[in-house]
């Protein structure tokens, strides 16, 4: 099942840019859509993105550990650390599942008097994309993406603590955010 799909999705790679610079500007959209269509009913697998953020927020200290991130590294009197949003997707190996997270670090400062305004009000964004193994519950960073970093003062943080990427964290039955 997977060697024609591979053979496929290889000659839609060699064809599809030729096509795509081919086509009129104003169908470009439209063939992109329809080569997206084409690839998720090839592979079903590639069309799953299981939103898990709410479920992460419930059942593990994930959304707390932001929020004391924040209090400890951001700043000012109104910072918020946030969890965003937390998907899974199934990669072509059955037991590997790509997990996205994004994480919102508020720096946000308010003066309340005499008059009241913002002093400053600045949101990094942390992206972190991994790879979670379903039989052994092995979660492995593969690459975080800061965001609208001032001064990339996250960016230094996270380098200083540790080297993120390639850290591996046992998610307890991990299997229950798959299902």
């Amino acid at each position: 099942m997977r060697a024609p799909f591979l053979i496929i999705f290889v000659a839609a790679q060699e064809i599809s840019p030729i096509l795509f610079f081919m086509a009129k500007p104003d169908l470009k959209p439209i063939f992109t859509v329809v080569a997206l269509t084409i690839l998720f009913i090839l592979n079903p697998t590639y069309a799953f993105s299981k939103d898990i953020t709410k479920q992460v927020i419930n059942e593990t200290p994930l959304d707390e550990q932001i929020t004391f991130f924040c209090l400890m590294y951001c700043i000012g009197n109104e910072r918020k650390g946030t969890l965003k949003s937390v998907t899974v997707n199934p990669t072509a190996n059955n037991n590997r599942y790509t997990v996205r997270g994004k994480a919102a670090l508020l720096n946000r400062q308010v003066m309340r008097s005499p008059l009241k305004f913002t002093v400053y009000d600045q949101t990094v964004i942390v992206n972190a994309i991994g790879t979670l193994n379903s039989e052994n519950c092995e979660l492995r960073v593969d690459d975080v993406i800061v965001e609208n970093d001032f001064q990339n003062i996250v960016t230094n943080l996270l380098k200083s603590q540790s080297d993120v990427i390639g850290k591996v964290v046992v998610v307890p039955n991990c299997k229950k955010f798959l299902n």
